[in-house]
């Protein structure tokens, strides 16, 4: 049976949202961490893999005479994480229902609409290939070249005007996507986990979500940029704490705001 949308007289959502603290996202990462530490070799197994995929993705770009992208990369490469934490969803679902998550449910994410969620898988990959496209785009028309060293691209970026405004221009063209792939995955994945709808639904309750409750999606999308910052910063090291902890974070935020399936 498909999730149909209901009206709430507290959000005037059209998909049964309800109202939740403009602090909420605090009370999901203490949830998360809480379950973290419930099962602390399962989650940081999780995000050991999700580093080892951005190495790997780094080392093709750093192969490719690509390094200039890596930024994007690192910041592309988190945002389509939803997709990426369906283990750990299924891992926040058991411990919510009293049961011991293990490595079968971890790799085999039982979902109620398999189908839609390679659906919107095909559609975050198609957004990662926009992103990547935009930003060589830049990189072409203000370097002349998107094949720049590491170390030259740094220099040319803070160095020079050209580069400086590829940095503003890049900096809010990719924030402008990024928030549009937030609005669309915020919680469309676990609900396709957690209910029988279809991806369309789920991607439309979710960006409902996010334009009903703006405080508490604003933090939430905050919390999220500053994990990834600091993943960045910590080359990607520190992902093996966040990433986990953003992951069970997310079910509990939709949880909370869609209640029981």
């Amino acid at each position: 049976m498909s999730y149909e949308a209901t009206m709430t007289p507290d959000t005037g959502s059209s998909f049964g949202a309800k109202k939740v603290s403009p602090t909420a996202p605090w009370s999901w990462v203490e949830k998360a961490w809480a379950d973290y530490r419930r099962e602390p070799i399962l989650c940081a197994s999780y995000g050991v893999l999700f580093v080892l995929v951005g190495y790997a993705i780094l080392y093709i770009l750093g192969a490719s005479g690509f390094w200039a992208a890596a930024p994007v990369a690192v910041g592309a490469f988190a945002l389509v994480g939803p997709l990426m934490a369906g283990g750990l969803y299924a891992v926040a679902q058991c411990l919510e229902r009293g049961t011991s998550p293990g490595w079968h449910q971890v790799a085999f994410v039982k979902a109620n609409s398999p189908l839609q969620l390679a659906y919107i898988g095909l559609f975050l990959m198609m957004g990662l290939f926009i992103w990547t496209l935009c930003a060589l785009g830049l990189l072409v028309i203000f370097a002349a070249t998107a094949d720049i060293p590491a170390g030259e691209f740094l220099s040319f970026v803070i160095g020079t005007p050209r580069g400086l405004s590829l940095l503003v221009l890049g900096t809010l063209v990719g924030a402008a996507i990024a928030f549009a792939i937030f609005a669309m995955t915020a919680f469309s994945i676990p609900m396709l986990i957690d209910k029988d709808t279809d991806f369309a639904t789920a991607i439309a309750a979710s960006v409902d979500t996010v334009l009903t409750q703006p405080k508490p999606m604003l933090l939430w999308a905050w919390i999220i940029a500053g994990s990834i910052v600091v993943g960045g910063a910590t080359l990607l090291l520190g992902f093996i704490l966040l990433f986990p902890l953003i992951g069970l974070a997310t079910w509990h935020g939709y949880r909370e705001t869609f209640g029981a399936s």
